[in-house]
């Protein structure tokens, strides 16, 4: 097959590991299509090299059970978009773009890749109304497995989630870590060590199980401390919360420029990243990009108890770990970070060599690509 035409799926606006996929594939010169779903309609300046991006504007919320009121829309434009282009190879990444995906390959001729970020029937709070929200989990987990069978290529973003898809039959599959590409680590930023001020950065969804308003009660009565946030609000409590520390917290907005994230991250002392114990995915599964962003860049993170973070930042002795929502406990590492700076380096060292040895995105793009070209085969 010379060329194969490639359709990638995303159910939200922005994502730097999926970029980074159609990338890889179009400098293998497959012709490669993004399609996203923009759902705040923003005007987007993702920059695509060599790839095609398409995007279909509505407006819904995003993390929100709400948004499953919104998906029919989406969906239907999914099917038209795979019938009017009929792809080679579809890429699907999430539950929130399978379906269309099963209905249509009834009917076109194509390879299904089906990347896994979030297991969604996992993200499924019962609750309280336990009946109906059991029936739908169940319903969901169903789905997704019947969408793991009919792959030919299922992409993990690292090992622990073979646990979580149990009971399905999986053809061929590969672990893709949300990893960075590498910048120029030569960086070195020293505005910080010379104002004396220890900085913390984070960039990403605002939301209130990413522990935000934790870290700012945490560093609320810590000197010479600066902590910067980059990215939308989506529970706009954490609004209030910037608003009543303007001396510690520095709320820059979104940021468009990837790079420029990494930039930032580069030049902090700390990064971090809290997932909430009360969703299993979040808790157990989680394996965000500011992990491996910190492990790039040198630099020591902060992460939850009781996650795949957890477990590979022990591993690594890149960072340190506290349990979610201990705001005492928060408070401690970052203070014993601040006090010594000979630690900070060497988590710092410990995170880009384990970077450099086991989840460079060089190892992560010639595996994509391996496993493309097996498809062909």
């Amino acid at each position: 097959m010379d060329n194969p035409r490639v359709l990638i799926l995303r159910g939200r606006e922005t994502d730097p590991g999926v970029n980074k996929y159609c990338k890889v594939l179009s400098e293998e010169k497959y012709q490669v299509t993004l399609l996203l779903w923009n759902r705040r309609g923003s005007v987007l300046n993702p920059d695509p090299k060599g790839y095609t991006l398409k995007q279909f504007f509505f407006h819904a919320p995003l993390d929100k059970f709400g948004a499953v009121f919104f998906y029919p829309v989406w969906w239907m434009y999914v099917t038209y978009f795979l019938l009017k282009e009929k792809p080679d190879i579809v890429h699907a990444c999430d539950f929130d773009t399978l379906l269309p995906v099963l209905f249509i390959k009834r009917f076109i001729k194509c390879q299904f890749v089906y990347t896994i970020f979030d297991f969604y029937a996992d993200n499924i709070q019962e609750g309280h109304f336990l009946p109906v929200l059991k029936f739908l989990k169940q319903g969901v987990r169903f789905l997704e497995i019947w969408g793991i069978n009919c792959a030919d290529l299922l992409i993990l973003v690292d090992e622990s989630r073979l646990e979580e898809i149990h009971g399905a039959t999986v053809k061929n599959l590969i672990y893709m870590y949300n990893t960075p590409e590498d910048q120029n680590h030569s960086v070195i930023d020293e505005i910080h060590e010379s104002k004396g001020i220890f900085s913390i950065f984070y960039a990403g969804y605002l939301l209130n199980d990413r522990g935000i308003t934790d870290i700012i009660m945490a560093i609320s009565d810590v000197p010479d401390v600066e902590l910067v946030l980059a990215g939308p609000i989506i529970d706009k409590n954490i609004l209030d919360d910037i608003a009543a520390h303007p001396s510690l917290v520095k709320y820059i907005g979104w940021i468009p420029s990837y790079e420029e994230i990494l930039n930032r991250s580069l030049s902090a002392d700390m990064l971090f990243r809290f997932s909430d114990t009360a969703l299993p995915t979040k808790n157990k599964y989680a394996s965000p990009n500011k992990l491996f962003e910190a492990m790039m860049c040198g630099k020591p993170i902060l992460v939850s108890d009781n996650s795949s973070m957890a477990s590979i930042v022990r591993h690594n002795n890149c960072g340190l770990v506290v349990p979610y929502g201990d705001v005492r406990a928060i408070k401690e590492a970052i203070v014993k970070l601040i006090n010594n700076p000979g630690l900070r380096s060497e988590l710092g060292k410990n995170g880009r060599k384990a970077y450099e040895e086991k989840y460079s995105w060089t190892i992560m793009e010639n595996r994509l690509v391996t496993a493309y070209k097996n498809l062909q085969h």
